[in-house]
């Protein structure tokens, strides 16, 4: 079953670009712990400039909980922490939500 963790990000549309850079350099990193497929989604109607979707897929929630386990261990995300805490209240990561589909659920 395919797992997908959605971190849904608000900013300034400046802090939203910083971001778009920021998960371009932080994909591969997130790869390598065994997430696949990470995108970041941005808005092309509506009001959503100052919203961004980081998402990336899991095999199953077994590897997803791995992935956790070794982000939240790695240093990676000490100063990812620090920039986010940084970067308030122009960018803020209002949400993170784990979902399965539906339609493919075996």
């Amino acid at each position: 079953m395919t797992i997908t963790q959605v971190t849904t990000w608000t900013g300034t549309p400046a802090a939203i670009e910083l971001l778009e850079a920021a998960s371009k350099q932080s994909a591969p990193f997130h790869e390598s712990l065994g997430a696949k497929n990470p995108r970041l989604m941005r808005g092309i109607t509506g009001s959503f400039s100052t919203v961004a979707f980081y998402t990336l897929d899991f095999d199953s929630m077994e590897a997803y909980g791995a992935w956790c386990d070794a982000l939240l261990q790695s240093e990676w995300w000490d100063v990812t922490a620090e920039a986010i805490a940084e970067a308030h209240p122009d960018l803020e990561m209002t949400s993170q939500n784990v979902f399965y589909d539906g339609l493919t659920r075996k």
